[in-house]
């Protein structure tokens, strides 16, 4: 058995939520985020959270890629006994190429999944934290509005004319950042390649959102393919997950819209955003792949 998983994720896909729910389980040890913390608090992530640890989050984002695999998952060894260790949202799938190149090959061997969302309902969730996060982390409004700006020129340009839309104001930049950021979507995408190659890498394929959120056999099977088979998730545990409930939810309207009638929601120039960007990166092929619809929008 593997004794060891990494759930890769860019966030804003209820990463927190799924880092929680593996550490119920009995025999599981779950870390989550850069900051490579114990998932067992579901307001870990909440802005009065985030904003005391601030520092340590900047960190977080650049050991990433500053330090072995085996030097991140021997912390989390050390956070419990369990039969099964693992990350999620520690790693994006585009980080791993990266420590693999640098540090060489793990001494352990990994089970590593994907978690996704449909782009249009993981740019609304990032628009709600960064509409908080960009009050009061700089350095995340500084990062961000750089690629909005080198990206986008011709967007703002055209949202400015035709919308008379004023794209500094806090919220619509929060909204164009979200967007923005589907460009590390692509990165993603891109180092999936590499990543089934890399040796003692066994990827699982991706795991949605919408689906393991939602249906607790979906929960189930996922835990069984991470354990190579040999750990249940039995009702116990599953109606404990589910009873849960929201966990760092940060979409503002609390409406649970699905994609399409979130994207019917979108004012004219939040459409002509999302589409700006997400036709940039050629998403639609891929996430399709994944069995995501997008014929809303051309509706």
């Amino acid at each position: 058995m593997n004794k060891q998983f990494i759930i890769t994720s860019h966030g804003w896909s209820a990463s927190n939520w799924l880092a929680y729910a593996l550490n119920l389980h009995p025999r599981v040890v779950c870390s989550h985020s850069a900051r490579n913390l114990l998932a067992d608090e579901k307001s870990m992530n909440s802005n009065a959270n985030l904003k005391r640890h601030l520092a340590d989050l900047h960190k977080g984002y650049v050991s990433r890629q500053e330090r072995s695999i085996d030097c991140a998952y021997r912390e989390i060894n050390s956070m419990g006994e369990a039969d099964l260790y693992g990350s999620v949202h520690v790693y994006r799938l585009r980080d791993l190429p990266v420590v693999y190149e640098k540090f060489g090959a793990s001494k352990d061997a990994f089970n590593v999944m994907n978690l996704v969302r449909h782009p249009v309902s993981l740019v609304w969730s990032g628009f709600g934290q960064f509409k908080d996060l960009f009050r009061y982390d700089l350095n995340e409004l500084h990062w961000t509005s750089g690629k909005v700006l080198e990206n986008g020129q011709a967007l703002l340009s055209r949202l400015s004319e035709t919308y008379d839309l004023n794209v500094g104001e806090l919220d619509n930049l929060a909204f164009l950042g979200a967007a923005a950021v589907l460009g590390s979507l692509r990165l993603d995408l891109d180092a999936l390649d590499k990543t089934v190659r890399l040796p003692d890498v066994r990827f699982m394929g991706h795991i949605k959102m919408e689906n393991v959120t939602r249906t607790p056999e979906v929960l189930a099977r996922a835990i069984e393919a991470l354990s190579d088979q040999t750990l249940l998730a039995e009702e116990p545990y599953l109606n404990a997950v589910y009873d849960a409930g929201v966990v760092n939810e940060h979409k503002k309207d609390g409406n649970k819209f699905d994609a399409a009638s979130r994207y019917l929601q979108f004012a004219p120039w939040q459409k002509e955003a999302f589409g700006y960007f997400f036709s940039k990166y050629d998403l639609e092929p891929a996430y399709r792949e994944m069995g995501y619809n997008f014929d809303f929008l051309t509706a």
